[in-house]
């Protein structure tokens, strides 16, 4: 298959190297000559670390990189092109402009694909004189490694394209699922769970940005934390993200966006792609600041809020013992004991006085994380 890619920024750059990698021929254009220059530059050198690697042969690396054809006009005449994927920047206008201008320079017969990440397809096709050839076709950065792309049939989308599109991603070695044309699609609508509420942690100054990460890698179990992730993907792109969502459902409390991010992307604090972001990134910046020892009373006994009934409280107990500390048992705690309330949702004050509890040494902890090395606690 012959595949035009119009953006050769870090989406663009991405699936031209997944397509390309897969065998098929892979046209990528910019309005900007430069970046489509250094995107080639940037996926020669990820070819050329995966050969080091033994992940891939010198021979498929030239073949692959003999696929990649760069292109001075994204408008140019492309008679033998039968798909489009558009990686420009998240702006309805911009993309709607894009497909516009294809539409004139294309075959009919040519696919439409928008990658975008939270505005309708449905939208973005109107503008077309042909609605029906364009669908979503979202990735995920990075390209290579996140193996799921989602699939969005617009209103108007014919019925053959998503099945086809399907077959070509899961052809490439990808995982496609077909996800209706909401806000957010299904992945970035699940993720403001994650993002929305740790910036809401930050606001009310729970702990940093690292604090946080910390707490959703090693609690969560995610292999990365949200501030991570957000200068991975560009607070750029979540910004807008987080706005089109919240405006596309009708502006719901639970989704609502935080100052935080709008004035870093003001200030160019993009996250990697700009050197600065939550974190500080390249050669000058200084190493992430080791978290501090733990310290205290080891001999110190604790004693755990709940009855037998209480998983949370029983789980608690059990994974204190193993560690070899001392669990009180009886109706209260003594007069030295640390006293731990599992909280499902409440507040420590609302426990203490709930149980009568000695207010100075007592401190809720999550009990959802049933095994690993971190523990949340709140005073």
């Amino acid at each position: 298959m012959r595949i035009r890619i119009v953006g050769a920024g870090a989406m663009g750059r991405g699936i031209a190297q997944w397509a390309a990698t897969a065998g098929h021929t892979v046209e990528l254009c910019d309005v900007r000559t430069e970046a489509v220059t250094a995107a080639l530059d940037f996926v020669r050198s990820m070819l050329d670390r995966a050969v080091q690697k033994n992940r891939l042969s010198a021979e498929d690396c030239a073949a692959t990189l003999e696929r990649l054809v760069p292109l001075d006009d994204p408008w140019a005449d492309g008679p033998d092109v039968e798909l489009v994927i558009e990686a420009v920047r998240e702006d309805l206008g911009t993309k709607a402009e894009v497909f516009g201008r294809l539409e004139q320079a294309l075959p009919a017969s040519a696919v439409f694909a928008t990658n975008t990440s939270s505005l309708s397809v449905t939208r973005i096709a109107a503008a077309l004189k042909d609605p029906t050839r364009l669908a979503g076709l979202h990735f995920f950065n990075p390209v290579p490694l996140m193996k799921i792309v989602e699939i969005v049939p617009g209103a108007a989308t014919r019925p053959e394209i998503p099945p086809a599109l399907t077959a070509l991603v899961e052809g490439c070695g990808h995982r496609a699922v077909t996800v209706a044309d909401t806000p957010g699609f299904l992945v970035n609508h699940a993720g403001r769970g994650l993002v929305t509420e740790a910036l809401a942690l930050l606001e009310e100054s729970v702990t940093d940005p690292a604090g946080i990460d910390r707490i959703a890698r090693d609690v969560l179990g995610l292999r990365m934390g949200p501030f991570e992730l957000m200068d991975l993907t560009g607070l750029d792109v979540t910004a807008a993200v987080i706005d089109s969502i919240w405006e596309g459902f009708r502006y719901a409390d639970r989704l609502r966006p935080s100052y935080l991010t709008p004035n870093r992307v003001a200030a160019g604090l993009h996250g990697r792609k700009t050197g600065h972001g939550w974190f500080a990134y390249g050669s000058d910046a200084p190493a992430a600041a080791p978290e501090p020892p733990v310290t205290g009373d080891a001999d110190r006994p604790v004693y755990v809020v709940g009855d037998a009934a209480d998983s949370g409280a029983a789980a608690l107990r059990e994974a204190l013992a193993a560690v070899g500390a001392t669990v009180e048992t009886g109706t209260e705690p003594s007069a030295d004991a640390l006293v731990l309330v599992p909280v499902w949702g409440t507040t420590v004050a609302a426990a203490v006085a709930a149980y009568r509890l000695p207010a100075g040494r007592t401190f809720g902890v999550d009990p959802l994380p049933p095994a690993g090395r971190r523990r949340v606690l709140a005073e």
